[in-house]
């Protein structure tokens, strides 16, 4: 009878059996690829593991949340402690630090669009909440090295963290960095040269720096980034964030393809 049924004998379901059970294994394995795929997504070994607790929005995971960060070193310069004579004397530690670092290359625009909490602007950080604390903290201290052009430099006046020394050797140099040559201050970090580092490189002075500014020569930038609360007001018109490399530690500017220290530049 070819295996069909007679009349009068039960009706066969194993056809319909076999075809619920191929549907059901095609929808378990769909499942699991699609639970894998997920997990490879959002696993942190598809890179070096150097983050800590995400990756701020809009910078595409590309700045380098390290675990641990460098412990600043300081030491007075002519008198003037680390902590400066009054202000924010924490701020002013971090604007005096001295050491050097392993820098790490971090995209221009990754920095200008770092987050900070509206909450610590124009506030010492000794009345910061634990949780603005602790969200600055994640950015705070890394050792990065930043390309771009200057748009200008200009030597500050006596401020907190160097005592209010009024002479020359107790000034800051503010400098404007830009993704662009030829660009205005609106979307630029600020970079500052401090005293107690500028003493160990003479060739450091506003003169050259205007002077590579106004050839629109490409520098690479290697400091600390630091997180300025004072200047909020600032921001989209001479300054595209408070965020800064701050100190600056080392200045290279590129001539016929390489990199020449500033410092070697007569």
């Amino acid at each position: 009878m070819n295996g069909q049924n007679l009349p009068g004998q039960p009706k066969s379901y194993k056809p319909i059996i076999v075809i619920i059970v191929i549907i059901l294994l095609v929808a378990f394995l769909v499942f699991i690829m699609r639970a894998c795929l997920r997990s490879r997504l959002n696993s942190p070994t598809n890179g070096p593991d150097t983050t800590a607790g995400g990756t701020p929005p809009g910078t595409g995971g590309a700045f380098p949340e390290l675990r641990e960060k460098p412990k600043p070193s300081f030491r007075p310069y002519k008198g003037c402690p680390p902590e400066g004579d009054g202000g924010d004397r924490a701020l002013n530690m971090l604007k005096n630090r001295v050491d050097e670092g392993n820098y790490i290359p971090v995209p221009f625009e990754v920095v200008e669009k770092l987050p900070w909490p509206n909450t610590t602007e124009r506030k010492n950080r000794a009345s910061w909440s634990s949780n603005d604390a602790s969200t600055i903290k994640r950015y705070e201290g890394t050792p990065i090295v930043v390309e771009g052009y200057l748009a200008d430099a200009r030597e500050e006046g006596p401020e907190t963290p160097n005592c209010h020394g009024a002479d020359h050797d107790f000034h800051d140099f503010h400098i404007w960095l830009t993704q662009s040559a030829g660009e205005d201050r609106t979307n630029s970090i600020v970079v500052e040269m401090t005293p107690p580092v500028r003493a160990n490189h003479p060739n450091w002075t506003t003169t050259a720096l205007r002077q590579i500014s106004r050839d629109q020569q490409r520098v690479r930038i290697s400091g600390w980034l630091m997180l300025d609360p004072e200047h909020p007001d600032q921001v989209g018109k001479t300054r595209g964030t408070i965020w800064e490399i701050h100190p600056v530690m080392r200045v290279e500017v590129q001539q016929q393809g390489r990199w020449i220290p500033l410092d070697k530049i007569s």
